[in-house]
């Protein structure tokens, strides 16, 4: 796989179309959906309730175009549901029209980060013959395993209900938990589930949340009689990590960036470490005593992986400047690169 897949920036117009995608299979595979689970799962990063009113109406018109008519549901005003309206009459999709969601959705569908990208293609196997899906091969268990657990948690976030897990740790032990799924993300090829465990009363253990491979999930199970509720600060965001922070931290590295890709930097680096100039002061502020801004920024970040810092640094147009060994890492890896070319 290529080092730079899956840290491209998104633009506004694929953030909406993937978070639309989610919404909608979302809804379609839950009776009611509460105002907070939809908020805290598919609106992170707004933060005033008029704000994700607003987007979240914008998107309930964009559903309706498809097809899915979201409502409150009846008797409850914190609870949305699909109307009983949608798809009551069957619609047969133009050449036109299957062709362009071929073009919106492919991309999700073949998305290793995506988690709902399995069950995008059943639906869209049903309007297209190109997304077939032969759904009574029998796959070998350990095939089947990761979809089936991953489909039990994704219930358990939306309607709020614990979980109880059977995990393989990466040393090979076996270890159950009951957590509380709080949110998932993709990186590098795998999902991750975000989640805390928590007690008989539906209380996270404080310092207990975790980040937890979904292939190494065995076995998932919902405890329909005991609820929990998403923090109003938490953001899965917080919990992705880069290519080269999976592990204990070993070292801090610093690394120069050209100071003209500072933003779109920024971006692929999801937020993590510290962008500064030279001179010590934030890197998103321009000099403003000189009206000069320096031909390079610094930026700090915690690595555990020395060698895998130094392959992302070489894609990603990163001069890493400290620790001795990084450095070392990387030179090496670019003399490779040079005589492989």
């Amino acid at each position: 796989m290529d080092e730079r897949e899956g840290y491209s920036a998104l633009s506004k117009d694929d953030e909406q179309a993937t978070r639309i995608a989610s919404l909608a299979l979302a809804f379609m595979s839950s009776d009611t959906i509460s105002d907070d689970t939809i908020w805290h799962s598919f609106y992170p990063d707004l933060t005033k309730p008029d704000s994700y009113r607003t987007a979240f109406r914008r998107d309930r018109a964009a559903l309706a175009e498809c097809g899915i008519m979201v409502s409150r549901a009846e008797g409850q005003e914190a609870l949305w549901r699909v109307d009983s309206a949608s798809f009551v009459e069957s619609t047969e999709l133009s050449d036109e029209d299957a062709m362009a969601l071929d073009v919106a959705c492919l991309p999700l569908v073949d998305d290793p980060d995506f988690p709902y990208g399995a069950e995008l293609r059943i639906a869209l196997s049903k309007i297209d013959d190109a997304f077939d899906y032969p759904v009574s091969v029998s796959l070998p268990v350990e095939e089947r395993i990761p979809s089936r657990q991953l489909a039990t948690l994704q219930e358990c976030n939306l309607s709020g209900q614990a979980a109880q897990i059977d995990y393989v740790r990466a040393d090979g032990t076996t270890v159950q938990r009951l957590v509380a799924p709080y949110g998932f993300f993709g990186m590098r090829g795998h999902l991750y589930m975000v989640a805390p465990s928590i007690d008989e009363r539906g209380i996270a253990v404080k310092g207990s949340a975790h980040t937890y491979r979904i292939d190494r999930v065995r076995r998932a199970s919902r405890d329909a009689g005991l609820s929990f509720e998403i923090p109003e600060d938490f953001d899965v965001r917080d919990w992705q990590k880069l290519p080269f922070q999976l592990g204990p931290v070993t070292c801090e590295g610093v690394f120069a960036i050209p100071a003209e890709s500072a933003h779109e930097f920024s971006q692929v680096t999801l937020g993590k470490g510290t962008l500064f100039e030279p001179d010590g002061t934030s890197g998103t502020k321009a000099n403003a005593d000189n009206g000069h801004s320096p031909a390079s920024l610094l930026w700090r970040v915690e690595i555990s992986s020395v060698e895998d810092a130094a392959s992302w640094a070489i894609a990603e147009d990163a001069t890493p400047i400290a620790p001795a060994e990084l450095v070392s890492a990387w030179r090496s890896k670019l003399k490779g690169v040079v005589a492989y070319g």
